[in-house]
């Protein structure tokens, strides 16, 4: 039996309005994504250089510039502020939690040295030297304390080794706080000093304390 085209029409109609046909409906995505096509097709080649399509268009330009001067100054000039903060952004040297005593600080510094960590022989001998200084009653344990703090009161307690002690508070800033890794030569300087200090007999017994 032959079926003319209106017919044809109207039984597809028919079928696609049965409920296995939900999942085909239109969605509204599809709505707006007709509604934007539809609106990029109003802009005909001869409507472009109509004042609000030229208004338009001179915004979009002006927030894309925008838009690229932000990231350049964000890929640009951050690093260069961070690396300027750096230097002196120094925290304390021991964590809240490390209650270590001196002793067990230096071993594990060695430790770390043996195993080749440098980086963590010269945090833990730093700490080991400064640890050391509190227990001996030479420079007051205060807590959150910097490296170059630590080794400016322990200059005077033992000012032969002024030099070493700012040279090892230098190593461990660079070490936990600009992120710099360590070289062995490094961290046997900071446990060399750490030992000398540690043997070394104070030309005052009362603690120096900051002015």
């Amino acid at each position: 039996m032959t079926v003319d085209p209106d017919e044809a029409r109207r039984l597809l109609e028919r079928e696609l309005e049965r409920s296995e046909y939900d999942g085909a409906h239109v969605t509204w995505w599809d709505r707006a994504s007709r509604s934007f096509l539809d609106w990029l097709g109003s802009f005909r080649a001869d409507g472009l250089g109509s004042p609000v399509v030229a208004h338009t268009l001179l915004w979009i330009a002006v927030v894309v510039l925008v838009a690229v001067v932000v990231l350049v100054v964000v890929a640009r000039g951050l690093p260069r502020r961070r690396a300027r903060l750096a230097g002196t952004d120094t925290g304390g040297v021991f964590d809240d939690d490390d209650l270590r005593p001196a002793r067990a600080i230096a071993d594990d510094a060695r430790t770390a040295l043996r195993s080749g960590d440098w980086s963590r022989a010269v945090l833990d001998g730093y700490r080991a030297l400064a640890r050391g200084l509190g227990e001996r009653d030479l420079v007051p344990d205060v807590p959150g304390a910097t490296a170059r703090a630590i080794a400016g009161r322990a200059a005077v307690v033992f000012p032969a080794e002024a030099t070493r002690l700012d040279r090892a508070a230098a190593t461990f800033d660079a070490v936990r706080y600009l992120g710099a890794a360590a070289t062995e030569a490094a961290a046997r300087d900071v446990l060399d000093t750490e030992h000398a200090v540690r043997t070394a007999r104070p030309v005052r017994t009362t603690p120096a304390v900051p002015a």
